[in-house]
Formats: C-alpha cells, sequence, structure tokens
C-alpha cells in the first residue's frame, strides 16, 4: 500500500479488486451471488478476482489488511507447492534443495506482487499446486492428476494463458519420460492419459481465446501489444519494442529478465526494479554450470524439461505485454520455474 501511494501515484489493479470486492461481500454472506450492483462485467480475467475477493471478505470481514493476509498467505502455499515439486524432481539433493529455497522464498517481486489482493496471488497458488501434480506424474506418484486438476480450476478464470503455457510444457515432459523400471502401462492407461490432457488443454484453450479476445480485442500478439501502449496513468513504462518474430527472441529475454539495469532505469519506481534485475543477473551468472546441464537434465528429470519449455513459451508471450510495469509484476509467475534451471544439482566431486 505504501509503495503504490508514494511510487506509483495511486495505480493500482487492486483498488478496484478491493472495491467490488467490498461491495460482493454483504451479498455473499446472504447468499446473493448477482455481481451486476458491484459493477463486474464477466468472471474471466479481472471479474475473478474481484469475486475471489468478496468471496473472502464474506469470510473475513471487510477489511483491506485482512484480505492481503489471506491472498499473501495462499500464494505462499503456491511457493511451498514448487519447492515441493523441486525436491520430488531432485529427491536426494540437499544443497540444491536449499539454494532453490532461498531464491524462491526470498526473492523480493515474489513477495511483494503476491502480497496484495492480486491475480498474481491467485496464479501463483494456482501453478504451484499444478506444479507439484505435474511432478507426482512424472515421477508416477498417486495422486498427480487430481492436484493437476485442482490446479488448474483454482486459475482457469483468471489467467488460462499462463496455464496453456504450463500444459503445453506438462504435454512435452510425457513425451519424453522415462519409463520406470517394472512399469507396463496398458493401451487403455495410455489412451486415457492422452484424453485427459486433451481435455486440459482444449479447456485452457477455449479460456485463454476468450481471455485474449475480450482483453486485447485481437489474437495477435502484435496487436496485444499495441494496445498496452498508451499515454496517462499506467502507461508510464509503456513503448517497450516487441515482435513476434523468433529472430528477436533474445530481445524478449532481455525485456522480461533484466529490463531495466541500473543504467537505463528512469524514475524511482524502475531503479528499484533495476536493483533485482542486477540481483537476477547475477544468479544468472553463477549458476552458468547448473545451465550447461539444463539439456541432460531435461531429458533425464521431465519436470525440468517442463520448466524449460514453460519458460521459453512464457517469455516469447508475455515480452508482447509492451509495458515494463506490467512486465515486471506478470513475471513473478516465471520465477518459480525459472529458478529451477539455476538450481539443477551438481554431483559432489569424486562421485
Amino acid at each position: 500500500i505504501f509503495v503504490v501511494d508514494h511510487f506509483y501515484k495511486g495505480v493500482a489493479d487492486w483498488l478496484r479488486y478491493d472495491n467490488q470486492g467490498s461491495i460482493l461481500a454483504p451479498s455473499f454472506r446472504h447468499l446473493d451471488f448477482t455481481l451486476a450492483h458491484a459493477n463486474v462485467r464477466g468472471i474471466v480475467n479481472d471479474g475473478s478476482v474481484s469475486i475471489a475477493a468478496g468471496i473472502v471478505m464474506a469470510i473475513v470481514g471487510v477489511n483491506q489488511l485482512g484480505a492481503f493476509l489471506v491472498f499473501a498467505w495462499l500464494s505462499f502455499l503456491g511457493a511451498i507447492m514448487f519447492y515441493r515439486a523441486f525436491t520430488l524432481t531432485f529427491p536426494a539433493a540437499q544443497a540444491g534443495h536449499r539454494r532453490y529455497a532461498l531464491m524462491l522464498f526470498f526473492l523480493p517481486s515474489l513477495i511483494f506482487w503476491t502480497a496484495d489482493v492480486s491475480k498474481e496471488a491467485i496464479m501463483a497458488l494456482s501453478l504451484g499446486v499444478t506444479a507439484y501434480g505435474a511432478s507426482k506424474v512424472l515421477i508416477r506418484r498417486k495422486g498427480g492428476f487430481a492436484m493437476l486438476v485442482l490446479g488448474i480450476a483454482i486459475g482457469i478464470l483468471v489467467r488460462p494463458n499462463e496455464l496453456l503455457v504450463v500444459l503445453g510444457g506438462f504435454a512435452v515432459a510425457l513425451m519424453i519420460r522415462p519409463a520406470g523400471v517394472g512399469v507396463n502401462r496398458s493401451g487403455l492407461k495410455r489412451v486415457g492419459s492422452l484424453v485427459f490432457m486433451a481435455l486440459l488443454l482444449g479447456l485452457s484453450i477455449f479460456f485463454t481465446l476468450h481471455y485474449l479476445h475480450s482483453s486485447a480485442g485481437s489474437l495477435s500478439l502484435t496487436q496485444v501489444a499495441k494496445n498496452q501502449s498508451g499515454t496517462g496513468a499506467g502507461f508510464g513504462s509503456s513503448g517497450v519494442p516487441y515482435s513476434a518474430s523468433p529472430l528477436t527472441y533474445w530481445r524478449d529475454v532481455y525485456t522480461i529478465l533484466l529490463d531495466p539495469l541500473p543504467i537505463t532505469a528512469h524514475g524511482t519506481g524502475q531503479l528499484i526494479s533495476s536493483l533485482e534485475n542486477t540481483v537476477i543477473l547475477g544468479l544468472i551468472l553463477f549458476s552458468l554450470r547448473q545451465l550447461r546441464m539444463v539439456p541432460r537434465a531435461a531429458f533425464a528429470r521431465p519436470y525440468v524439461m517442463m520448466c524449460v519449455v514453460y519458460s521459453l513459451g512464457f517469455i516469447y508471450a508475455f515480452a508482447a505485454l509492451g509495458n515494463l510495469g506490467l512486465i515486471t509484476r506478470e513475471r513473478t509467475l516465471l520465477f518459480p520455474f525459472l529458478l529451477v534451471l539455476l538450481c539443477i544439482p551438481r554431483t559432489p566431486k569424486g562421485r
């Protein structure tokens, strides 16, 4: 609240979610689930967050800090799910567990942008549960598909496009999953798994098309970038160049992960963001050994492959936001997957 008031000139999405949630909460408490009186015009994207805020406030009362606490706690549960997915993938690597935990639980943007009533808080939980379910499926643990369904259900109305990317990564990981010892999957089970994945992907595609069309008026990433550029409140960091051509992908990598750096920052908000970007750059440079192992690890541990595909797809798609303010906020949902690639455990010398 302090940062938004003093550095973002009072411009924040949670102001709308709080206001609409506080109007919906008394109605929800009396089992009246109409939305029109709160000016909630749909349940996909922004409307779903306002509805979630209304549900929380119906329970804890119309209290801004109380609602923030609940959403921050839910996102923390998501972080725990990401951590469990990593430990399931690398069960005997205590040093890798510690390295991943330090990055995951203490990266400033992961703490800050999930501490309010926001899409990031809900999607942190959604993607965390989805990642945990996927990791269980990929090592053939029971309950994985149930967790997948739960994670998708949590976030499907908030940001289905992110779930589409993660499910795409999961589908690739399933295809390269090594055969387990003594595992003999029947043809019926294989068909069932394929049908299940097709249903999840189809559902995510449907809501993604609805989300993109309603929010951007176009399914073109280039058009999305144009729509996010402008002047006035909320557009102070717009105008980031974007091209859908794969030839400019490395520019997208810089935009998502490192822009701005201290030498290119303008204003206090960008300077604060640039300090974290410097830390991220340092983490990448100190993790070059881990990054060299990614191709080998991706085929040995399918969850790593899922993180690779998600990271590559996220960078390509979300660079189209064309606004550093939006990118800084939304890339928080890239980090839990990307950090896996920086924390692949190395075998100690002599072993």
